[in-house]
């Protein structure tokens, strides 16, 4: 059987250990990050804004930051507060088209653990 490689490993930490023991802030950006896409891919924009704490909101809007998602980022914060269906379906919309698929995450997080390695705490081996 293939060992995971060590992105793959900090990726599995962030989604299912909230980053880890341990966590730098690489981890922490990713797991934030992470839990705010699940939930809007369960249930919408809309959705993960109801159910995260603020705290948990706050610290996705700065991992999406973390990854080079500004805009995403800030399209999220228009969604923390009051907002109507026609702009809900505008927020879910616009996400889609920010992230079409999980490869885009997957993507920034590579780039990222490429340039700041050490922003990410060590895995096992």
């Amino acid at each position: 059987m293939k060992s995971l490689s060590r992105g793959d490993q900090i990726w599995n930490r962030a989604a299912l250990e909230a980053g880890g023991a341990e966590p730098r802030d690489g981890d922490k950006a990713l797991a934030a990050l992470l839990l705010l896409h699940g939930m809007v891919m369960n249930g919408g924009v809309d959705h993960a804004a109801e159910v995260l704490s603020s705290e948990e909101f706050e610290s996705a809007l700065e991992g999406f930051l973390y990854f080079g998602f500004d805009a995403l980022a800030r399209l999220l914060e228009s969604a923390n507060g009051p907002i109507t269906e026609t702009e809900v379906e505008q927020l879910n919309t616009k996400y889609a088209a920010a992230v079409p698929n999980d490869g885009t995450l997957v993507h920034a997080f590579h780039v990222k653990l490429l340039a700041a390695p050490e922003s990410f705490a060590p895995v096992g081996t």
